[in-house]
């Protein structure tokens, strides 16, 4: 879905789940949110929410609310980084020409919103976690290598379970067999079940 067709200040839909106790919901992302959470750098972050909230303290100033893409830093950080310019897109900044270049202008109907601050802020914290989560990760798994002990029952572990993957079933399927020629009787049959009054 296009970035025009979703509003950052949409509200926040929620929703129940089967096997959670009632009145237990989810809070889905907003649609600001979802594109923050794509953003993989802090540098990005740092710079969505210079702009933003530069348009928050000064809504009525135009210089703030106009990029141009013949400035350097603009091209390189904006438009050379589709996660920034989907940000923006998604914020309300409109593609067009600014001043008869090529830029993105954010009309004057969009106000300047301390909420996407806030929002851009803790997506920032987020990435940091996820990132941090990583390198511990990263980190614990290098000890794992490293441990010579670990190491060898790791690799004792591996072999078994391609042994065992690769060894035919221990069972097989039933069959079914005759057993002999009489006849079978049900518990009816032989006065077992039922009410019969004795």
């Amino acid at each position: 879905h296009g970035p025009q067709e979703t509003l950052a200040h949409a509200p926040r839909r929620a929703m129940g789940y089967a096997g959670y106790a009632p009145g237990h919901t989810v809070v889905e992302k907003t649609p600001i949110e979802r594109a923050l959470h794509r953003v993989s750098s802090e540098d990005a972050h740092d710079l969505l929410e210079k702009l933003t909230r530069n348009v928050a303290r000064a809504p009525g100033d135009p210089k703030f609310r106009r990029l141009k893409a013949s400035n350097a830093t603009i091209a390189a950080k904006v438009f050379g980084n589709q996660e920034v310019l989907d940000c923006l897109l998604v914020l309300g900044w409109v593609r067009e020409d600014v001043d008869g270049e090529d830029g993105l202008s954010l009309p004057s109907e969009v106000p300047g919103n301390m909420a996407h601050v806030r929002a851009i802020d803790a997506a920032r914290i987020a990435l940091r976690r996820r990132q941090e989560e990583d390198l511990r990760a990263r980190i614990r798994a290098r000890a794992l290598d490293s441990d010579p002990e670990r190491a060898a029952l790791r690799a004792a572990y591996e072999a078994d379970k391609a042994e065992r993957k690769a060894a035919e079933p221990v069972t097989q399927g039933s069959v079914a067999t005759q057993r002999g020629p009489g006849t079978m009787k049900t518990a009816k049959d032989v006065g077992a079940s039922g009410s019969s009054g004795c």
